[in-house]
């Protein structure tokens, strides 16, 4: 029972080729429903782990590669489906490569992760919500399209800058440890 919130982590990202596939043959309904059950698998993904405490190492891990993965193969799509806004999907592939690479660079030095913040949270929240509108309705006035777009990108953005201080901090604590290690 303590696996399920790996396994719908896992699941999340089986679901991936199949939304872009109904994206690519213009099931725009398939697709948000796919989309839909990928967030709503992530909000339980979260609740079932903390509320039982379920959590572990490799959750840490699963959870926020299958939101970048989701959230890039969002982007890619998006980008080819509205093209006036391929800047701002581009902007969040970019930042969601930036945060994996910097944690992989913690994890191979060791570190282990504390968790999503809740900017974060708040961030991926409005990204699959925002998606979800825009998939869901593809002929969603403009300005309307525009707007969705511009405030995921703004919260992407400021969480993104959130994880700077983050990354710091546990660069700071992988060189002190290495630093107390080295004096026994």
């Amino acid at each position: 029972m303590k696996y399920i919130p790996n396994v719908l982590s896992i699941f999340r990202i089986a679901l991936i080729p199949f939304f872009i596939w109904q994206m690519i043959l213009g099931n725009t309904v398939a697709a948000g429903c796919i989309l839909l059950t990928s967030s709503v698998t992530d909000f339980f993904d979260g609740l079932i782990a903390r509320k039982f405490n379920w959590t572990s190492e490799l959750g840490k891990l699963l959870d926020p590669i299958a939101d970048k993965l989701t959230q890039t193969a969002v982007s890619v799509i998006l980008i080819l489906k509205l093209h006036g806004y391929w800047y701002f999907f581009a902007f969040m592939i970019l930042k969601d490569f930036i945060i994996l690479l910097l944690g992989a660079i913690l994890l191979k030095q060791g570190m282990k992760f504390k968790g999503s913040s809740f900017i974060g949270k708040v961030s991926t929240f409005f990204f699959y919500g925002g998606m979800l509108l825009i998939v869901f309705f593809p002929n969603l006035p403009a300005q309307l399209v525009f707007a969705i777009v511009l405030i995921a990108v703004s919260l992407a953005l400021i969480s993104g800058l959130m994880y700077i201080p983050s990354y710091k901090i546990y660069k700071q604590e992988i060189s002190g440890s290495e630093e107390s290690n080295e004096l026994q």
